[in-house]
């Protein structure tokens, strides 16, 4: 494996404050359909504050993102498909680095998104997902959600598997794992032509 980019390290950090800021952000709304008048203000202070620097940080990510050709043209390809935004494109640069170098197969298990069996012997167990990096997965998750939605081919896809009956969370690992595996797929597209 190439040794990680510091651009790359460096979004992947601010993605990582961003999350925290994110998190504290949803507390914060939180406390206010609860409290007390007395405390309102300082609360809604706190929000302001809060969503000014989750601001600031992506701004930073653009930045990083918008002059770094490689990561320009990454990025825009990843966005270019239905249902991938800027933060789940910006999760796949920073996180899954490995996107252009593993199998299908070994990039869907590093995303956590590999079933593996529970056998032994005679008894057939259930297949989960598990292990994993579990930004990715999370990220790919609501990515996969809005492409169900919008995106042709992914939504007739879950449409296809919700009609056998399938349950939604199971639909949901399979999109996001067919979406993963056409993003790989553009970024490698994307890689050749840049060789040629």
């Amino acid at each position: 494996m190439p040794a990680p980019d510091p651009t790359v390290q460096q979004v992947g950090a601010l993605l990582d404050r961003r999350t925290h800021l994110s998190d504290h952000l949803a507390q914060e709304k939180n406390r206010l359909q609860n409290c007390s008048p007395s405390i309102a203000k300082y609360i809604r202070k706190m929000i302001r504050f809060v969503q000014k620097e989750l601001d600031a940080i992506e701004k930073d990510i653009r930045i990083l993102v918008r002059t770094d050709q490689s990561l320009k043209e990454q990025d825009q390809t990843l966005q270019s498909v239905t249902g991938v935004g800027e933060v789940s494109s910006w999760t796949v640069i920073a996180q899954l680095g490995e996107i252009n170098h593993l199998s299908r197969n070994k990039i869907v298990a590093l995303a956590g998104l590999a079933p593996f069996n529970r056998d032994s012997g005679k008894f057939s167990g259930k297949r989960t997902i598990q292990g994993g990096r579990a930004k990715v997965r999370s990220c790919l998750y609501m990515a996969a959600l809005s492409a169900a939605s919008h995106n042709p081919v992914i939504k007739a896809y879950a449409d296809r598997l919700k009609a056998r009956g399938k349950p939604h969370k199971w639909v949901m690992v399979a999109a996001m794992r067919k979406l993963l595996i056409h993003l790989q797929s553009l970024l490698r597209k994307q890689q050749f032509s840049l060789a040629s």
